[in-house]
């Protein structure tokens, strides 16, 4: 069975004021989603913390089709 994933989000290196990180807790079609500022430095950071132990096996990162990401790397840290 498929599941969102409850999160805080605990950082961001920047953040657009127009869209914010808080927008990653917002799943409508209305969301506008998390953006850098411009004319950030690289490369841009978002760090989450899970609610508990989660068992993923599948994580989606979904771009705007001309906002697309050149790379993403995920760090994954057990406490």
């Amino acid at each position: 069975m498929t599941s969102r994933l409850r999160y805080q989000t605990l950082w961001a290196s920047s953040e657009d004021p127009e869209y914010p990180v808080g927008e990653l807790h917002l799943h409508s079609s209305k969301t506008k989603g998390w953006q850098s500022r411009r004319f950030c430095e690289y490369p841009q950071e978002i760090g989450l913390v899970f609610d508990g132990v989660v068992n993923a096996r599948q994580i989606q990162f979904l771009s705007h089709q001309s906002k697309i990401a050149s790379k993403i790397e995920l760090f994954v840290d057990s406490i």
